[in-house]
């Protein structure tokens, strides 16, 4: 794209010809004829590698340093700007078309649920027959293909890029998980999604926030750019946005066991029951734990607002599997993504009711990230489950003892508790523990297939270990 012609979105000019291949903001994807950004992130200043951008072929950069600035001026075309996450947001729309013009996109964030609520609304989406794709924590794509993720919510260039891809594919609807990452350090900028769903929110990314209100005052963002929102009105979190909902969209409803749409009965792994408006929908799934009752009437929730015929969409969540989410690998052995304290209570209490014999647990806590969760993790863990083996997760720079030792200051009953710092003899030592009437649940890592040790993401799998455990080749 011509150069000139880019800029029109940011009210810039530039005199002469010049042929845009790419726009990235990091120094190693770039390739010639690209643009850089360079701005200061969470863990490091893109000014540093500007350098290393034009050696590899930048012609045009934007940065947040004057500094950087008046260095490259009179070498390369550059621009000063004091929004560059925005900029770089609006300039990838406009590289790839503006590809969310075109398409029905429907935004899902809150603490827990995201992944699950995503999958039930792309599939039935899909089978309903209307053609959809799904940007999310395990992968994006549409039905007939799909391509592992580095992050739940991209990074702009690498969103829009996705969003044209689908565009191409004559996808209508694409379901995103919209992380409060994302939307804090504007991600999405310039998206208008025709749909939005609040899951929940509770401890977790308080390390970046800082405390819980800004973590809320992020995720609140995305309902100013919804059409039709529905959140959980069963949870704090929720019920505030629902007494805001004046401020927000056209059409903002609730759901859960006291919402417009009402939770009325739920049978473990065979059906929920909606109530709305004087009627009642027995919506079918095998999905396990009251949790999933609201992830399920989430989807179905807002999708019934958005013109999807309920009776169809009652019979379109059958069979709906979620990767890594309460996910059984092996009778009685589960894995699950399950890293913040309310998430593994739901989990852990999931499991508790339909175990005769003991429930064990195997868990960690990323490295580098929020500290105090840990705590609460542990005493979730000891409270509800039988025995408890602590081990590594995602450790990264930090030391897989300190991780642990957080953990533990949690838990008051420590004799329920092992402590093994390999994942791999963690999973070993809780399956070689079971017996037949017992449950294992192994959490924290779900569908991922690394563990991040140092920086570098080293091949791992929960399920591979059971599967290798049990000399098995494939889940039940």
């Amino acid at each position: 794209m011509e150069l000139s012609l880019l800029l029109k979105p940011l009210g810039l000019r530039f005199e002469g010809n010049f042929w845009v291949e790419g726009i990235t903001e990091n120094s190693k994807k770039v390739l010639p004829n690209f643009i850089f950004f360079a701005y200061k992130g969470l863990s490091s200043d893109g000014n540093l590698f500007v350098k290393e951008a034009i050696k590899r072929g930048a012609s045009v950069v934007f940065t947040d340093s004057l500094k950087t600035y008046r260095e490259l001026r009179s070498l390369i075309p550059v621009f000063l700007t004091e929004n560059p996450r925005k900029d770089l947001a609006v300039l990838s729309a406009r590289f790839y078309g503006n590809p969310e013009r075109e398409l029905s996109i429907i935004g899902i964030t809150g603490t827990n649920g995201k992944t699950t609520t995503s999958y039930l609304t792309f599939s039935a989406i899909n089978r309903i027959g209307e053609r959809a794709g799904i940007v999310g924590t395990v992968e994006w794509g549409t039905e007939e293909e799909r391509f592992p993720s580095d992050m739940t919510t991209p990074s702009p260039t690498d969103f829009f890029r996705i969003l044209a891809y689908f565009r191409d594919r004559r996808v209508k609807w694409v379901v995103c998980e919209v992380s409060s990452h994302a939307l804090e350090l504007d991600r999405v900028y310039g998206v208008e999604f025709k749909g939005s769903v609040f899951t929940n929110l509770s401890h977790d990314h308080l390390d970046f926030h800082g405390d819980i209100y800004n973590y809320f005052l992020s995720k609140e963002k995305l309902f100013f750019k919804s059409k039709v929102s529905v959140v959980n009105g069963d949870d704090p979190f929720g019920k505030c946005l629902y007494g805001l909902r004046g401020i927000f969209t056209r059409k903002f409803l609730s759901y859960g066991v006291e919402g417009d749409y009402r939770i009325n009965q739920f049978r473990d792994g065979r059906y929920v029951e909606i109530s709305h408006e004087g009627s009642k929908y027995r919506v079918e799934t095998e999905l396990k734990g009251f949790f999933n009752a609201y992830n399920l009437t989430a989807s179905f929730s807002l999708l019934s607002e958005l013109g999807f015929p309920k009776d169809e969409l009652a019979v379109s969540y059958t069979g709906v599997k979620v990767p890594g989410r309460l996910e059984e690998v092996r009778r009685g052995v589960f894995i699950d993504y399950a890293h913040t304290p309310d998430a593994l209570k739901k989990v852990l209490k999931t499991l508790r009711d339909i175990t005769t014999g003991r429930l064990i647990v195997v868990f960690g806590a990323g490295g580098n990230r929020d500290r105090e969760k840990r705590a609460p993790m542990g005493r979730v863990a000891s409270e509800i489950a039988d025995l408890v083996i602590l081990t590594s997760d995602n450790p990264r720079s930090e030391p897989v003892e300190r991780i642990i030792s957080d953990i533990l200051s949690g838990i008051d009953r420590k004799e329920k508790v092992t402590v093994e710092l390999s994942r791999r003899e963690a999973i070993n030592l809780a399956l070689s523990m079971k017996k037949e009437e017992d449950t294992v649940l192994i959490a924290g890592k779900g569908h991922e297939n690394y563990q991040i040790i140092g920086s570098v993401k080293i091949p791992f799998s929960d399920r591979k270990v059971v599967e290798e455990f049990y000399g098995c080749k494939k889940a039940i």
